[in-house]
């Protein structure tokens, strides 16, 4: 027999607050990496893109005025589909733990949501029969609508990867390919000033090389940075903020994908962040019902921001 609980609205209130205490403790770092924004209505616009101006050369007398317009487009984020989770009470000590901050079974609910959030900010998608992960969706790394109205998905373009084979040999991250990356949002007068932010994201194998990297390079460390990166923590090496993540995403030839770019190029926008409702359910029983969810969509404002890197993995 099922056990039922009257769901009063203390425990509303009680669950809800519960929902957003277990949130702060446990964002992701990617939302530390990008612009966060509201989102509004159907769609939010990001940035408005307008192209260089070149000079025109004049001619001697002429009486015409010069008509060199740049051209202008517009980035958006459509208003997302729902990120959600939950599930019915079916005994008394689960209802307990719905209304604990501290236990298992509500922070496995945000943390599911949370995992959504990252997904969509980094723009990659979970291949459920290998339990990998490739890019999808908007965000860092996946496309972005463009034009007057948001009708042109736009995605990064094949020059703004790395290839993996870079120096001639297949090979992870390296000083070569971290070069070529920063170089190329420098080339493009992208990330030159000294306040932008550069965030790059790798996994564990990529973690390795990062510090063998470090040290062949006899770049300086102290303990608590070596430390920081053994353990999976945020930290800064050659110019770089690093954040980690087994969610890196792989392409369709096997290589890892190592996103790098900087923190104003990419925005997150939330028409809702993550909350959390409890009730009962009428239709089944009048079970208790709880329920976590948040709307996040998420861009890049110029592509050449961005950059991808890929690594071979042995």
């Amino acid at each position: 027999m099922s056990y039922r609980q009257v769901v009063e609205d203390h425990h509303k209130l009680t669950f809800t607050n519960n929902v957003k205490m277990v949130h702060q403790q446990m964002q992701n770092p990617l939302r530390a990496a990008v612009t966060v924004a509201d989102g509004k209505g159907e769609a939010q616009d990001i940035a408005d893109l307008v192209g260089a101006v070149d000079y025109i050369k004049g001619e001697d007398y002429s009486r015409r005025n010069p008509e060199n317009p740049p051209k202008h487009s517009r980035r958006w984020l459509v208003r997302p589909e729902v990120i959600e989770t939950g599930q019915y009470i079916t005994k008394e000590e689960q209802f307990d733990k719905a209304m604990d901050p501290t236990s298992t079974f509500l922070q496995n609910h945000v943390k599911g949501v949370e995992r959504g959030v990252f997904d969509t900010i980094l723009g990659v998608q979970k291949v459920q029969s290998t339990g990998k992960f490739r890019v999808a969706g908007g965000g860092i790394m996946g496309g972005v609508y463009e034009g007057k109205t948001p009708n042109a998905l736009v995605t990064l373009p094949a020059g703004n990867y790395i290839a993996h084979d870079l120096g001639g040999e297949s090979i992870g991250l390296t000083a070569e390919k971290l070069r070529a990356a920063t170089e190329g949002m420098e080339l493009e007068d992208f990330g030159l000033e000294s306040d932008q932010e550069i965030y790059g994201l790798i996994s564990p194998k990529q973690k390795t090389d990062l510090i063998n990297l470090a040290l062949a390079t006899k770049t300086s460390l102290n303990p608590f940075e070596v430390e920081n990166i053994r353990n999976g923590k945020p930290g800064t090496l050659l110019g770089i903020n690093w954040l980690f993540s087994n969610r890196v995403p792989y392409d369709s030839s096997g290589h890892r994908l190592v996103p790098i770019w900087t923190k104003e190029n990419v925005v997150a926008a939330f028409w809702q962040d993550v909350d959390g409702r409890i009730w009962n359910d009428g239709s089944a029983k009048n079970l208790p019902y709880v329920y976590v969810d948040a709307y996040v969509n998420s861009g890049r404002v110029e592509d050449k921001g961005v950059r991808i890197i890929r690594c071979v993995e042995g």
